[in-house]
Formats: C-alpha cells, sequence, structure tokens
C-alpha cells in the first residue's frame, strides 16, 4: 500500500446522511469556531443519533474573533443535553506567537499553523481515544473540492477515523438557520456585510489569517483594528509580509513605493 509522508487516512469520500447509526460508537466532531461545524453538531442532535460517545475537539485561537470561544462553549452546553456521554478538548493557540517563534509568516500554499496547531493535535486525539467517525463541516459547495483534497493527503491505515461529510448536501445559509434555531446565535464576525449585503468575513477564520489577500486584511483593519496593528507588528519585528504578494503588501499597508527593494531575505514567493 502506498503511502505517504502525513498520519492521516485516505478514505471513500462519504456524503453520508446524519441518520447512520452511530450507536454505541466513539464519533468526533470538530469545532472550528465557524458556522459549519456548528451546524453538524446541531444536525447531529436532530438525527437523534446515540453513539456511545461524542468528543468534541476545539483548537481555539488568541486571534479569533471575540465571541468565539463563548459560541463554541455554548454549543458543548447544548450538546451535554442532548447526548449521554460527551468528552471535550479545548487546546489554546496563537499564531501570532506561533509565526515569532517560527520566524515566518507562511505563504497561502502553505499552512503551517493548520497542521501543526490544530490538525495533527486532533488526529492525536482521534488516535489516543479510539474515534471510529471523525464528522466534517463541509457544505455542497466546498465538499467536492475540499473533500476531495483532503484525502488525498491522508495515509491509509487502521487507526485514524473515518470521514463523514454529514452536511454535504446543504448551504452555508442552512448552517446559519439550524444553528440560529439550536444555539441561538452566531458570531458577529458572519453580520459584517458591505453595501449589496455581502459578508464582508465568509469564516470565522483567525483575525488576520496568513491567506487573506490586501483587502482582506483591511477589512481586519477596519472591523478588528487591534488585531491589525498586531499582525502589522508582528510583520515589522519579522520583516516578513502577509498573503502572497509581497509588493501588494507593503505597497497598500506600509507605504512602500512598488518595486522598491524587499527588507525580507527569507520569505520571498
Amino acid at each position: 500500500m502506498k503511502k505517504v509522508d502525513s498520519i492521516f487516512v485516505s478514505n471513500t469520500l462519504h456524503q453520508t446522511p446524519c441518520c447512520v447509526p452511530y450507536f454505541g460508537q466513539k464519533i468526533m466532531v470538530g469545532l472550528s469556531g465557524g458556522i459549519n461545524s456548528m451546524a453538524v453538531l446541531c444536525d447531529l442532535i436532530e438525527s437523534k443519533a446515540k453513539p456511545a460517545e461524542l468528543h468534541l475537539f476545539y483548537a481555539h485561537f488568541a486571534e479569533h474573533s471575540p465571541d468565539t470561544f463563548q459560541f463554541v462553549a455554548d454549543g458543548i452546553r447544548y450538546a451535554r443535553k442532548h447526548f449521554d456521554n460527551v468528552k471535550v478538548k479545548i487546546t489554546s493557540n496563537s499564531i501570532l506567537r506561533y509565526f515569532k517563534e517560527q520566524n515566518l509568516i507562511p505563504h497561502p500554499i502553505n499552512s503551517p499553523c493548520s497542521k501543526n496547531l490544530k490538525i495533527i493535535p486532533m488526529a492525536v486525539y482521534c488516535f489516543e481515544n479510539g474515534i471510529k467517525y471523525d464528522l466534517v463541516g463541509y457544505v455542497k459547495h466546498e465538499l467536492k473540492r475540499r473533500g476531495e483534497r483532503q484525502q488525498k493527503v491522508m495515509q491509509v491505515d487502521m487507526f485514524t477515523p473515518e470521514k463523514h461529510y454529514t452536511i454535504g448536501s446543504f448551504t452555508d445559509e442552512w448552517c446559519f438557520d439550524i444553528v440560529k434555531k439550536h444555539i441561538g446565535w452566531y458570531p458577529k464576525i458572519y453580520d459584517i456585510k458591505d453595501e449589496n449585503g455581502k459578508r464582508i468575513f465568509s469564516h470565522n477564520n483567525c483575525l488576520p489569517c496568513k491567506n487573506m489577500n490586501p483587502k482582506d486584511f483591511a477589512a481586519v483593519a477596519e472591523f478588528y483594528p487591534d488585531n491589525y496593528l498586531r499582525a502589522l507588528q508582528l510583520s515589522q519585528e519579522l520583516k516578513k509580509f502577509w498573503g502572497r504578494s509581497e509588493d501588494d503588501f507593503y505597497f497598500t499597508f506600509e507605504g512602500r513605493e512598488l518595486g522598491q527593494p524587499s527588507t525580507c531575505n527569507d520569505c520571498r514567493w
């Protein structure tokens, strides 16, 4: 069996209705602080599933929007009202601290922060606790692209849980509806919209996230100025830049002229 440099498993891409009988099984929902993973939990509650153990794993980041932790905590409390045996694992992280320790701000094509601070700890937790099924919150428009990509980077072994994409036939708006129905609210970041009513932040990710383009970074500056200033300070300290384009970042946020020589010797992309 061919293996890749990863500790993960490659499974058949399951788009499984939440009526799958998880009775007697150990299952996990990885809560991200976002709307989709919470929708997975709410959908599981509506399914009346009776797992032996429901594990909720949340990797908290200091750079999450201010009400994210409370949102996750409310979801955990709600789960405990509906399942007999809920086990919770919460880790505390900071991408700015991690980037400073690593002396880098990763290019968007690489995600050492997600891999080392969230994905690997979650995989280790699954192994240590004998998790059978991992319920993942990809919705209809992202299931094929993200789900298949997720499978490609995983290693086949007998210890990794089978991934079930239980909300893969639904939309983001459905997620908002079911979360509002059960939890009663969701993070305020989702209600920040432009003049056309489009959400400015489509995901409740770190603020800022290394994947952000200049427009996204400018939105952080406008709506979360403290996060923006801390991120800019780190950029100046490390002499690294956020995003794909060095010129775009420095021209937009530090006033450097386009084409001016870089001060970044180690992070040119």
